[in-house]
């Protein structure tokens, strides 16, 4: 894991595929949704012909109960959904996630609250996939 202003990377030595099911599979077992995804690689391919590694991003919303207009301030929804940036290499694959919310005391904590446990939850789900035994041999 390697962090930088505003992201947390994590290297996973499995194939990109597996390492999307298995990243996907965690965020959805922490209660979390995935509202879309977007193939980048695939996009650029198609529009431009040029070939990519592969990478896709991952629109991370809390769950269905974390969601309703009195617990989500308005200025607290500029940051949904989150994006977990899947991406392969030649060792495996990346994956980057955003850590740019930080609550500064408890207005702030009333604010952003269900934004800041979603980003817990981000992490965690894929520090729990980053944490397993390689798949690749």
């Amino acid at each position: 894991m390697t962090r930088d202003a505003g992201n947390v990377r994590y290297s996973l030595h499995e194939p990109f595929e597996r390492a999307v099911e298995c990243v996907s599979s965690s965020l959805r077992n922490r209660g979390l949704r995935i509202a879309g995804e977007l193939d980048v690689s695939r996009r650029v391919e198609r529009t431009l012909g040029i070939v990519l590694r592969p990478c896709r991003i991952l629109f991370v919303m809390p769950g269905e109960s974390a969601l309703s207009a009195e617990s989500i301030h308005p200025w607290a929804a500029v940051f949904l959904p989150f994006h977990v940036v899947v991406s392969g290499n030649d060792a495996g694959t990346e994956v980057q996630v955003q850590t740019r919310v930080q609550a500064g005391g408890e207005p702030a904590a009333a604010l952003w609250g269900p934004v800041i446990e979603t980003q817990a939850r981000i992490a965690q789900a894929v520090e729990a996939v980053a944490a397993r035994p390689s798949m690749v041999v």
